[in-house]
């Protein structure tokens, strides 16, 4: 088994928060960051408005980050940033070459994810159709004590969470789809609540539409 090892042990995270669900991930994305400096890992947070493209050429070629952790709007073919300002396309993928990528937005795994891996990023984690994130009418402007949409966003955080800790890129998609299974189990149970019920369909969605692409033998 071939090992991939970060000589900078670095992520790259971006944050951008300009509306409702950049705002959520924004705020869950701080568990991704305590976990990696918790293990000693150095975090380029290109949080709010750091989150444009200059920002992340610059990052990029000066750090060499091993794990990109992407957050934002997307499409087939691309990822944003702050105000969706694009970050990454399928026509400038290739600066991302001996990367792992987990893009946490709409459709990038359908086109965006492939283009990547064939231009050489070892790995990519990302959703083929959208990205659903429910969230609960009472709590929707405090997103870390929102119970809908943790029941989305604890399975998408094992990504990172799980890259950071040492396992594959297999082990760390595995672990998330495990993770996504037995919350919706959950939430189509007696136990459920009417608006956790409501959210099973989405959270059903996220599962079948995340995708794993290139090495997944990979580690950080």
């Amino acid at each position: 088994m071939v090992k991939y090892i970060s000589m900078s042990n670095t992520v790259l995270i971006t944050r951008p928060n300009h509306d409702y669900p950049t705002t959520y991930l924004y705020h869950w994305s701080k568990f991704v960051i305590d976990e990696a400096l918790s293990k000693g890992i150095k975090v380029l947070d290109l949080d709010g408005v750091k989150a444009n493209k200059s920002n992340f050429n610059s990052y990029i070629n000066k750090h060499e980050p091993q794990l990109l952790f992407l957050n934002g709007h997307g499409a087939k073919d691309c990822v944003g940033g702050y105000n969706d300002e694009i970050l990454v396309d399928t026509n400038n993928c290739e600066a991302l070459k001996g990367k792992i990528l987990y893009v946490r937005s709409c459709e990038a795994g359908a086109e965006l994810g492939p283009a990547c891996v064939s231009k050489g990023a070892i790995a990519f984690i990302g959703y083929k159709r959208s990205y659903w994130l429910m969230r609960s009418k009472s709590q929707h402007t405090r997103p870390l004590t929102d119970n809908i949409s943790k029941l989305f966003l604890e399975p998408s955080n094992l990504v990172p969470i799980s890259l950071i800790k040492g396992h594959s890129v297999e082990e760390a998609y595995n672990r998330s789809q495990d993770s996504m299974r037995r919350n919706f189990s959950y939430m189509i149970s007696s136990k459920a609540s009417t608006e956790e019920r409501d959210a099973a369909f989405f959270l059903w969605s996220n599962y079948t539409c995340q995708v794993m692409l290139g090495k997944g033998e990979a580690k950080i």
